[in-house]
């Protein structure tokens, strides 16, 4: 919002000729915030909280399922994992960032995204082929990044300011949240903000054997969880410190594979990490400069119980350590900008199990070239990639990998007209390389110190159209196309044995395109009535080019849709605001060999939400009800893990 005071001549002549003050006239002149994805020179899509709540968003999950080229993982009820893959190049392809930085699993190199509630972050965005900035950690540059920004970052606000929220919902679900921000003079900020997640996830199911069609109910599905984040903010003349210390506590059971009429299983897991954090961020003139540092300490507490094991049980304990450091500067003019960052980070890991004692040391340098003139954006970039690994009692470590990979882009604004509509067009080339996770290469009779790295190639080209059709009834319209063709080499393939253990092949050669549409569009019916659309469909056609011989060649890959789509729209009044949402999913397959007793159906699932906000002096409260799977359809993403059907969601939200 900008304020902007104007004053006519007529009310200067009206001033006595000694007055020392005028009086002006106020005038508020309200902006739009510019979508993200717009001018960049890759797909890009950005939903923040406001979002959330129009799109009858409910879950981090969710807001990434509603994302074009994005497969979720799920197994299932809150308790259950959830991993992201983008345009199926692989969960490990993903990078998930938190306020900035990546997280990081360095034994299974992908993030479960579940741990990461809705309620605690301000907005979520998608980059397909890695962040659009020029100056930016190496991590950050990788083949999909999904960015997640905390509530806690939010910009320098004076005074104390607190927020708290409790949502209770179906299945035992009750998570209580709270954050208080305090500023100290006008540069400083501190906040502190935790949260309590429990959930008994017994949902019922409808369970097909054949002709007979019965009713259960989800078991060992219970989980607890913990976390508590502290942020500092500090303001200099000319550069911003943040830091951030955190604890995440999780206790669980694993909900096992339904077969036939029985999920037998009795496996726990306790997680817990501790990190902290800063990054410093300089800026004057022609100058850009960062540096940044992370610590982030994981412990796993595994425990299969079961009388087939010794002593009654299978334990298995992993615990994980990451030392990581990253800094980088850039400078421009002239319409040009040259950056070079660089990353440094030492991994280890030790457990119970054999030659599980591994580590490694990750050095990545990226030197970035960017051009802007008038309509005309085009940047490349070189990165290199140095791994080295060690391991301890005598086993052999995994291979020691180096690349150098490529990217370059161009963005060309082919229309901008005097009513606000630009159409931009894009096309980019990008290479990127990830070394097996400490998972696939040593774990206990599955891994393989012999897995080669994978290489993608990714090819794409889209184009992005925004206008304004009517500044009276039809404000905004987005319109974005991207088609992709992707090659990968040595590809790393992941198949759940259940949810913590995992076999792990190279697939060898894996080709794949698709087309990506979306549309974003706002309507004002009259004053104070809004009408939101949001739509997406992915088309996603990969292969697996390895061996003619095999049952796999010319085929899907496990789990990957050929069509995916999601839609919402929310009508927003003076008195309840309504949000309707549909997510939809064609058929797929469980293995890569498409037999017909491992095929999955398609499914949609259909949401609705009400919500509403209030003012009581200085205090502000939102209401929020959601009806979840409205329609208890019965689906699984994952074989033999059911999803929740219908369930319910409420949320009250008090800032002060």
């Amino acid at each position: 919002m900008a304020v902007v005071c104007l004053c006519s001549p007529s009310a200067l002549a009206q001033q006595p000729t000694d007055s020392l003050s005028l009086q002006l006239s106020e005038a508020r002149v309200a902006a739009s915030r510019r979508p993200a994805g717009i001018s960049s020179s890759v797909p890009a899509r950005r939903i923040d909280s406001t979002a959330f709540r129009r799109m009858a968003i409910t879950t981090t999950a969710d807001a990434l399922r509603r994302m074009n080229g994005v497969n979720v993982r799920d197994y299932g009820g809150a308790g259950g994992l959830k991993t992201v893959s983008v345009r199926g190049l692989g969960a490990a392809h993903t990078t998930v960032t938190y306020d900035g930085l990546a997280v990081s699993n360095a034994r299974q190199g992908q993030t479960d995204i579940g741990r990461f509630h809705l309620d605690n972050l301000s907005s979520i965005t998608l980059t397909v082929a890695g962040s659009d900035r020029l100056l930016t950690p190496v991590r950050n540059i990788a083949s999909a990044t999904v960015e997640l920004q905390s509530v806690g970052t939010a910009p320098l606000r004076k005074g104390t300011h607190l927020a708290a929220a409790l949502s209770q919902g179906s299945f035992g679900m009750v998570n209580p949240t709270f954050r208080l921000t305090q500023s100290a003079g006008s540069r400083t900020q501190v906040s502190i903000g935790g949260d309590f997640f429990h959930a008994r996830n017994d949902y019922p199911f409808t369970l097909k054997n054949g002709t007979q069609t019965t009713q259960e109910r989800r078991a060992n599905s219970n989980m607890q969880v913990w976390s508590t984040e502290a942020n500092l903010l500090h303001r200099f003349t000319h550069s911003q410190l943040t830091a951030k210390a955190s604890y995440y506590s999780n206790h669980r059971r694993l909900p096992g594979q339904v077969v036939l009429y029985t999920e037998n299983n009795n496996e726990h897991l306790e997680e817990e990490e501790a990190a902290a954090q800063t990054m410093w961020k300089y800026s004057r003139n022609a100058w850009q400069a960062f540096a940044a540092g992370k610590f982030q300490w994981q412990t796993s507490r595994y425990a299969d119980i079961h009388p087939q094991y010794p002593g009654g049980a299978s334990r298995q304990h992993y615990t994980q350590r990451e030392w990581y450091a990253t800094g980088g500067a850039s400078w421009g003019t002239n319409g040009w900008n040259a950056a070079y960052a660089a990353d440094y980070a030492f991994q280890n890991i030790n457990s119970n199990m054999p030659g599980s004692h591994a580590a490694r040391h990750s050095l990545l340098q990226a030197l970035s070239l960017r051009y802007e003139a008038g309509p005309l954006k085009a940047t490349a970039r070189l990165t290199g990639s140095l791994y080295f690994n060690k391991t301890k009692d005598g086993i052999t470590a995994a291979r020691d990998a180096h690349r150098l990979t490529p990217e370059a882009s161009v963005v060309w604004k082919a229309l901008k007209d005097n009513h606000g509509t630009t159409l931009h067009t894009r096309i980019y080339y990008k290479e990127s390389f990830r070394v097996p996770t400490f998972t696939e290469a040593y774990y206990y009779h599955l891994g393989s110190q012999d897995l080669r790295p994978e290489l993608t190639r990714q090819l794409g080209a889209g184009l992005t159209l925004s206008a304004a059709p009517s500044s009276t009834w039809w404000p905004s319209l987005r319109l974005t196309a991207d088609g992709y063709y992707n090659r990968i080499d040595d590809k790393i393939t992941s198949i759940p044995y259940n949810l913590y253990v995992w076999r792990t092949i190279n697939m060898g050669r894996v080709r794949g395109g698709g087309l990506e549409l979306s549309a974003d569009s706002r309507w004002r019916a009259h004053d104070k009535h809004h009408i939101f659309l949001t739509l997406a469909y992915t088309l996603q056609c990969a292969t697996d080019r390895t061996d003619p011989a095999s049952g796999s060649y010319g085929k899907q890959p496990a789990y990957m849709p050929r069509h995916a789509g999601s839609t919402a729209v929310a009508y927003e009044n003076p008195w309840v605001n309504l949000s309707i949402s549909c997510t939809a999913s064609g058929q797929r397959y469980s293995t890569h060999e498409h037999l017909p007793d491992t095929r999955l159906p398609a499914y949609a699932e259909l949401g609705f939400a009400l919500y509403r906000s209030f003012t009581l002096g200085k205090l502000r409260l939102d209401l929020r009800a959601d009806l979840i799977n409205a329609l208890n359809t019965q689906y699984e993403i994952v074989r033999r893990y059911p999803m929740p059907g219908r369930a319910y969601k409420l949320t009250l939200r008090a800032n002060l």
